[in-house]
């Protein structure tokens, strides 16, 4: 998933994941295909144990897992599948309860790559929300909130210290918009369907999310335990765009990079030591967000609004619920 209407000719830093994850456990969603099979194929030639998501099943996630050993040589007991299904915050909150089931050995979680996503499409998700807002940024926002108790850091090779990390996929499409949507009758409402202002919208969304989480981290002293990332992965052929023509597609595919690549930046953001904590990231290094980020009290009000949406707490990141959502 991707979209920049100028990015096609850049350069790109030439950046190869390098450090080892072993043991580290990491949740993918939509991990099946695209972006997210190669972010998911990434981690697990590192070592790491990784738990695809998505909602299209287990025997479409049987096949890819059986793809991604192919393709690695990992082990098939290092990967793992549950659906979650983001257009449906009780989806997200019964992954969340399944995982904290899970055995204590099993529980702990040193990475979250929060990569799926929509380029857009007409409705409303069964919350009533419009679904680009949705599945791109309110659903990710309460999975990165119920998940936050379960991620620790870890212990690498030498000894050192390994914050968990926590990365959203973006676009360079936050950069093209009105500012943060905060009126609820405004994303209650249908959106126009493939890449209307809404889908840049939904990322803008993303991008006040990783600062702003990134700013409530440091304040309650957990800066060096856990940190975030926003990333845009650049213009890439996958199904991202199958909402498009079929002529169109093809053109796409003649100029887009391949999912491999795409996933570079999440895989660099994911496992590279030494980066910023809350900041956005595009070709494997810093980049400008868009200046809407840098009004505080529209951050504070979308967070506030979205913890009201979502039922979690505005103010203690680690306390799960605070009640329910309002609707």
């Amino acid at each position: 998933m991707g979209f920049s209407p100028v990015d096609g000719g850049r350069a790109r830093a030439e950046w190869a994941p390098q450090v080892r994850q072993d043991g580290r456990r990491f949740i993918v969603t939509g991990a099946n295909r695209g972006i997210g099979y190669a972010t998911a194929a990434g981690l697990a030639a590192l070592g790491a144990l990784v738990v695809l998501t998505g909602h299209e099943g287990s025997a479409a996630f049987a096949e890819a897992m059986d793809q991604l050993v192919l393709d690695t040589g990992c082990a098939r007991d290092a990967l793992s599948y549950m659906p979650l299904d983001l257009r449906s915050h009780d989806s997200v909150r019964e992954f969340a309860a399944a995982w904290a089931e899970r055995p204590p050995a099993e529980r702990a979680l040193h990475g979250l790559v929060n990569n799926a996503g929509i380029a857009g499409a007409p409705g409303l998700s069964p919350d009533g929300f419009e679904l680009c807002f949705q599945i791109n940024y309110l659903s990710m926002f309460l999975l990165t909130r119920l998940l936050l108790p379960h991620l620790e850091a870890a212990v690498d090779a030498e000894g050192a210290r390994v914050p968990a990390r926590i990365v959203c996929v973006s676009s360079s499409a936050h950069l093209f918009t009105l500012g943060l949507p905060t009126d609820e009758k405004y994303l209650r409402a249908s959106g126009g369907g493939f890449f209307s202002l809404r889908y840049g919208e939904s990322k803008l969304c993303v991008n006040s999310f990783v600062r702003q989480l990134g700013v409530r981290l440091r304040a309650e002293g957990r800066a060096a335990d856990i940190e975030a990332f926003a990333v845009h992965p650049g213009s890439t052929a996958s199904g991202f765009w199958h909402s498009f023509p079929a002529w169109a597609q093809r053109c796409i595919a003649s100029v887009a990079q391949d999912p491999a690549r795409g996933a570079r930046t999440s895989l660099f953001c994911a496992t590279e030591p030494g980066l910023e904590s809350g900041a956005y990231y595009a070709d494997c290094a810093r980049a400008a967000p868009s200046f809407w980020l840098n009004s505080a009290a529209a951050a504070d009000l979308l967070w506030r609004k979205s913890c009201a949406w979502t039922g979690v707490s505005p103010v203690a990141l680690f306390r799960q619920q605070e009640g329910q959502p309002r609707t």
